[in-house]
């Protein structure tokens, strides 16, 4: 009988000691996480809170433990969502700086969210936005983004900081409000400050506490947007992005692969002369701060206007020694064709090589390209001259084959411009001016096309202006040769 009641009284011990260490219940769980999230608390803050206090996570927390925890919520008595905790053993606050919790949780959150702060924001699950504060509603910031408004938990939301010094030793910290490409601006004790970004000597930021040093900072300033797939109207060797749709002025076209792409004249297009221009890049090497590439294109006109030859290369058509086409001041490319209205199979083709680099400062990217261009026109000019006339196609010297050569450059001056310039050989190129360019452009037989006569040709030549990125898909130019004024715009993922 006394052995039965020593057994007895072991079992129950055991039971007991297997009740106190039996895991958390599902409905404790789901009254934990409720009480935490009404409080503030996200999941990460919520876990680093039951390390520090019962060394557990949520999932192996035991009964009497969740029990405790529950009871602290409800009695007021829980601990910080941010960087304090409450131990419900003592019933007293404890105070954890972020530094000695577990790496997940070393961080701090945002002590300023103000509606209009439009930056770069992070958060504590390690998601970054760019974004504009719309509205603060109690605990939720509404963010508006470019993928759409987000409604973010201001807890969720990490402490960004700024120590900066500029060139003339000015020196100013304090929370970041406001961040583009040209001006930051942070909050200092004395009040807000706008700093232009080019007066930067140095700066450090801390995203949540944690120092991102400017070595690595100033790398995201001055990054073109603008990728070139053309300088002027010669071809760079980068296409467009894969599933990217783009029209310009002159042209528009769709990139198929990172390599390949196709575009169209679309002026011609309308006027019965239907083409296609096939671009490949066969070769590419990228490196993290700098990339080579090269590529071959292909221009096919199907039904071209054998006159506009004849007006590109009137100063191949000689009509005495010394004298061409081109110098006379009433040109008439009819006058001296077989048949004004012939249409026929033109070709062009060309090779290109494009380099473009990151600058030493971190600031933006320099660029080169490098090129070579001829066409079908030997092909087809020994039928195009009347030849009841006296003019005839000269064959020797810089006429005896059509090429232009080229070499063009662009260098970021700013995240959102461009300056671009370009020098060439072309014996076909004249100079013309903006009126006679936008009379070929709106007023001829083939509007939204270039293809007039006239001007004074110019074999060697240049060109420089300046392009800007107005957003991330739309672009506006200008130079000071022909077509002048351009413009671009890029839809995505189409």
């Amino acid at each position: 009988m006394k052995f039965i009641k020593i057994a007895l009284v072991l079992v129950l011990t055991l039971c007991a000691l297997t009740a106190q260490d039996a895991t958390i219940l599902p409905a404790q769980k789901s009254a934990i996480v409720t009480l935490a999230t009404n409080s503030g608390f996200t999941m990460l803050s919520l876990d680093n809170y039951l390390q520090l206090s019962y060394n557990s996570d949520l999932e192996n927390l035991s009964k009497d433990n969740a029990v405790k925890v529950i009871q602290a919520f409800q009695a007021g008595e829980k601990p910080s969502a941010e960087l304090s905790s409450t131990n419900p053993m003592t019933k007293s606050a404890t105070v954890v700086p972020a530094i000695k919790s577990t790496p997940k949780e070393q961080v701090l959150k945002a002590s300023i969210l103000e509606q209009g702060m439009s930056k770069r924001f992070y958060l504590v699950d390690g998601n970054i936005i760019n974004g504009t504060i719309l509205k603060i509603e109690g605990n939720i910031c509404q963010i508006e983004t470019p993928d759409g408004t987000l409604s973010i938990p201001n807890a969720d939301i990490l402490e960004e900081t700024a120590k900066i010094t500029k060139k003339d030793d000015t020196r100013y910290v304090g929370p970041v409000l406001r961040d583009n490409q040209q001006e930051i601006v942070i909050r200092s004790k004395y009040g807000d400050v706008v700093i232009n970004k080019k007066d930067i000597k140095d700066m450090d930021r801390y995203h949540g506490g944690k120092r991102v040093a400017w070595a690595e900072e100033k790398k995201t300033f001055y990054q073109g947007e603008a990728v070139l797939t053309d300088i002027f109207m010669d071809p760079t060797a980068f296409p467009l992005p894969a599933h990217t749709f783009y029209i310009s002025g002159l042209s528009l076209g769709y990139g198929f692969t990172e390599r390949f792409m196709l575009r169209t004249q679309f002026g011609s297009n309308f006027s019965g002369d239907l083409n296609l221009q096939a671009h490949w890049r066969f070769y590419h090497r990228p490196t993290a701060a700098k990339e080579s590439a090269a590529a071959v294109g292909m221009n096919l006109h199907r039904n071209y206007p054998m006159k506009n030859l004849v007006a590109r290369y009137s100063q191949f058509v000689e009509m005495s020694p010394g004298v061409t086409l081109n110098d006379q001041s009433d040109l008439n490319v009819d006058y001296v064709m077989k048949d004004p209205d012939a249409r026929g199979v033109y070709a062009e083709i060309y090779f290109v090589q494009s380099y473009r680099k990151t600058m030493e400062s971190g600031r933006g990217k320099v660029g080169a390209h490098f090129g070579a261009r001829t066409n079908t026109f030997p092909l087809l000019k020994n039928n195009l001259l009347d030849p009841d006339t006296s003019f005839t196609w000269m064959d020797d010297g810089e006429f005896a084959i059509p090429f232009r050569l080229f070499a063009g450059f662009e260098y970021d001056l700013s995240k959102n411009m461009k300056f671009l310039a370009e020098v060439w050989a072309d014996n076909g190129n004249k100079y013309r001016s903006f009126s006679q360019s936008w009379d070929d452009y709106f007023g001829d037989d083939s509007r939204f096309v270039l293809d007039g006569a006239g001007g004074d040709y110019s074999m060697l030549d240049f060109d420089f202006g300046f392009l800007y990125a107005v957003n991330e898909t739309f672009r506006l130019g200008i130079h000071f040769q022909q077509p002048y004024l351009v413009f671009y715009w890029e839809l995505y993922e189409l």
